[in-house]
């Protein structure tokens, strides 16, 4: 990874204030309102970029003069159940804030492509930094005093900033990631795409607290893996039919030869599964039902 900085270094001697960054994608529809209800003068991470065509759905910075406010304990109730919140503290004024974020947005990712990189997505805050590495790490840090976020975690992480230098801000950063980088990215948002995906097919209760449901369906997931299921579609239709059967369907002896000849020959799970008939797929069903109803 490398980096190019065009850095100004503003006064530090003003008072540590705290701000919300807010990926009001998540969900426009309930975020956006919220932040308009305070006072402080909202700033979007995206103005002047394309991306600024997102409206109420940008990411946005906000100062944070009362933390017990109807807009932030609200806020901070809706991160619960989807993640959208982090919160920093910094001594420096918000447009340059806003300035140094963006600078940070975009990756090289190879083959003269570029990439949003969403570190302001606090499922993915913690994976990000440790691919930027150090430097990028510090470089990114010089301007806040901490940073936390919850994401996939029951309670707030926190990230000091070590450094004893300046506040300085950073214009331009050139980030450049490789394939490997790209693929350890790919591999945590993963989980959640697909947790997404039986969410928006009813699959899964969308309804309940995110770490909750995530965790439950991230268990899953392991299970995928640990039948050597590589492929995003195998692992969801593998998800799918625990969510169906119960998660112990795969200790079936049929469905066990199934999912083992498959790993040998490598044929897609959704093929591979119609081997299965309807009478042991009845039969399995009625076994979970039983150990519901002993387990009730």
């Amino acid at each position: 990874m490398t980096s190019r900085t065009s850095p100004v270094s503003p006064d530090r001697k003003s008072p540590v204030c705290l701000f919300a960054l807010v990926d009001a994608a998540a969900s426009p529809e309930r975020i956006y309102p919220l932040l308009t209800q305070s006072d402080a003068a909202l700033r979007s991470v995206y103005a002047g970029l394309p991306e600024e065509g997102m409206g109420a759905a940008s990411l946005f910075l906000i100062p944070v003069a009362d933390s017990r406010a109807h807009w932030v304990v609200e806020l901070d109730r809706i991160d619960l159940h989807t993640p959208c919140l982090s919160l920093l503290w910094s001594s420096v004024d918000a447009d340059l804030l806003v300035a140094h974020l963006q600078a940070f947005l975009f990756a090289d990712i190879g083959d003269d492509m570029t990439a949003m990189v969403r570190f302001f997505d606090p499922r993915n805050t913690e994976v990000v930094f440790k691919i930027w590495g150090d430097q990028i790490r510090t470089m990114f840090m010089a301007p806040f005093d901490q940073w936390l976020y919850r994401g996939r975690h029951a309670d707030w992480q926190r990230i000091r900033n070590e450094s004893n230098g300046d506040a300085r801000i950073c214009r331009s950063v050139l980030i450049r990631l490789n394939h490997a980088e790209i693929d350890t990215v790919m591999a945590h948002t993963e989980p959640d795409e697909l947790l997404a995906t039986l969410i928006e097919g009813e699959v899964v209760d969308g309804a309940r607290p995110y770490r909750e449901r995530f965790t439950d369906f991230y268990f899953r997931y392991e299970q995928a893996q640990q039948w050597g299921l590589t492929e995003p579609s195998d692992r969801l239709i593998f998800c799918q039919h625990t969510y169906r059967y119960g998660t112990t369907f795969d200790r079936h002896h049929r469905i066990r030869d199934v999912l083992s000849k498959r790993k040998t020959t490598g044929q897609p799970l959704v093929i591979a599964i119609q081997e299965v008939p309807p009478v042991i797929w009845k039969e399995i069903d009625m076994a979970r039902k039983l150990q519901q109803m002993a387990t009730a």
